[in-house]
């Protein structure tokens, strides 16, 4: 039995159009003699009814991480019988799975639970009745039967889990990009997409912000040798290969979330791992601004802070990797990045 996994996030399941185009990749994969197990997201993004950020403001008490776990499932769980639903309508044998049915089995560490097993007994049974099976994302079921969620990124982690257990030809992750780009092209016009990524590579990029997979996918993908390919969803473009061999690759990558210091009458060393000094100025991450500023306050330093910076990464991966990191105003990130893409890559 040779089997495909395909795993669309949450912008590519949350309307009839959107779900349209994910069902014509689903159809091709069935006509070529694949069956398939479709992954879902909840669909759309915050603010819209049943994405995963909009389920936890529903919850203004505080609950058990159980609880919540709980919660937040609705929103796969309920994608994975639309998009069942719809790929009915559209003339395939289909059915969902019930998160215990997916077989994915972890600790009891709620909200970023472990996976311990994968049970595919379900699953292959299934597959002498059904031609596609579509599975929740993000979901896990503890010994015990409860359900778990796998963190952020977790709908990725269930593709390449489940396409290790059943050794699938292919794991494909669609996304509304068309693979792994030299940089964001929602920033940068010019950004062109890569053929193929080594693992290693892919989780350097994704470890400094890029978004077109979770880190711990990656991860999972490079120890369970998996054949993992980065896919759009509104193109028919084969995407990027992820591959078990070096690559020389060029890119850019960025992650908001950071704050500048500058630090008056500086007449001592700085010993808190959590600042980082570039030029004339220290930055931090916005959670860690707590402890920093109690560290700065604490040795009697005055400081002046200016929030909403971004790192930047440029990043030339070859036998010996280079990379260069600075920070940047948010807004002049845009611009930035056209400049180093125009000049570097």
């Amino acid at each position: 039995m040779d089997i495909v996994v395909m795993k669309f996030g949450g912008t590519s399941v949350r309307d009839q159009a959107t779900r349209f185009q994910a069902f014509k990749h689903i159809r091709r994969e069935v006509s070529a003699g694949y069956k398939v197990v479709v992954v879902v997201s909840a669909m759309g993004r915050s603010g819209e009814p049943y994405a995963t950020d909009t389920l936890k403001e529903l919850v203004t008490y505080h609950v058990s991480k159980r609880e919540n776990d709980r919660l937040l499932s609705c929103g796969e769980i309920i994608s994975s019988i639309v998009m069942s639903d719809f790929l009915q309508q559209q003339g395939l044998n289909v059915t969902s799975l019930a998160p215990d049915e997916v077989g994915i089995k972890t600790d009891n560490n709620y909200s970023n639970a472990n996976i311990i097993t994968i049970e595919t007994s379900k699953i292959v049974s299934l597959f002498n009745e059904y031609d596609v099976l579509v599975a929740p994302g993000f979901l896990g079921t503890t010994l015990e039967g409860h359900i778990t969620t796998l963190g952020r990124g977790g709908s990725d982690t269930s593709a390449v889990a489940l396409g290790g257990a059943l050794k699938a030809s292919y794991v494909d992750i669609y996304s509304d990009v068309e693979g792994v780009m030299t940089a964001d092209p929602k920033l940068v016009k010019n950004a062109r997409v890569l053929e193929k990524i080594s693992y290693d590579n892919l989780i350097a990029l994704a470890a400094r912000g890029a978004k077109v997979i979770h880190l711990k996918a990656v991860e999972l993908a490079k120890k369970n040798h998996v054949n993992l390919r980065l896919r759009s969803t509104t193109a028919d473009h084969i995407g990027t290969y992820v591959v078990d061999e070096e690559v020389n690759t060029l890119s850019l990558t960025y992650k908001s979330g950071y704050t500048r210091y500058e630090i008056l009458g500086l007449n001592c060393p700085i010993n808190c791992e959590l600042l980082i000094k570039q030029g004339a100025y220290w930055y931090a991450q916005v959670h860690d601004e707590e402890a920093v500023e109690h560290y700065l306050k604490e040795n009697e330093l005055e400081f002046i802070k200016n929030e909403n910076y971004v790192r930047v990464s440029w990043m030339n991966q070859q036998r010996t990797p280079v990379e260069l990191t600075f920070y940047v105003d948010a807004l002049k990130l845009e611009d930035t990045l056209n400049f180093l893409h125009y000049n570097l890559i």
